[in-house]
């Protein structure tokens, strides 16, 4: 009996010394360092080719006759750089047609809507004294890989032109 007395206690001991320490307390989580987002890439920064038409029955005040064949003049391209976060310029070509310069274009987008203006300086349309310009908006869809504009504008040489319809595609 004795012994059983004597295993009882020591097991009591045991117990009490485990029960008489410190105790545990979970600890404060500790603050993880924010990453900053990633920079949104350009979303307009590329090469778009596409086809427009308006009220002068082809693009922007030129026509078949002025150096160009009927199936170039709906024909564009713009190769444009983001500028900031959200203006933008570069330079509009139409297949078939290498004028005495570049067109150039500038614009501003804010999140998948923008403006442009496209210049057409002296020498650089197909009648060599002619210059014009175009103004319109744009609407890009979700993945930024299509445009849909219309714009409006007038040259020297043949006047007002509107109504006009652009779908582009970044290539």
């Amino acid at each position: 009996m004795r012994i059983w007395h004597v295993s009882m206690v020591v097991a009591i001991a045991v117990g009490c010394t485990a029960c008489s320490g410190s105790t545990v307390t979970p600890s404060t989580p500790t603050p993880v360092a924010s990453t900053p987002a990633p920079t949104a890439p350009s979303t307009v920064t590329g090469t778009w080719v596409g086809t427009a038409a308006d009220s002068s029955g082809t693009t922007m005040g030129m026509f078949t006759g002025m150096g160009m064949s009927s199936g170039a003049m709906g024909s564009m391209t713009w190769q444009i750089t983001q500028t900031g976060s959200d203006t933008f310029t570069g330079t509009v070509g139409f297949s078939g047609y290498h004028g005495g310069g570049p067109m150039q274009i500038s614009g501003s987008i804010n999140g998948r809507t923008g403006t442009f203006t496209m210049t057409m300086p002296t020498g650089t349309m197909p009648m060599v004294r002619c210059s014009g310009q175009a103004t319109g908006t744009f609407d890009l869809d979700d993945m930024l890989m299509q445009m849909r504009g219309v714009y409006n504008g007038s040259t020297t040489c043949f006047g007002s032109f509107d109504n006009g319809q652009m779908m582009m595609a970044r290539q």
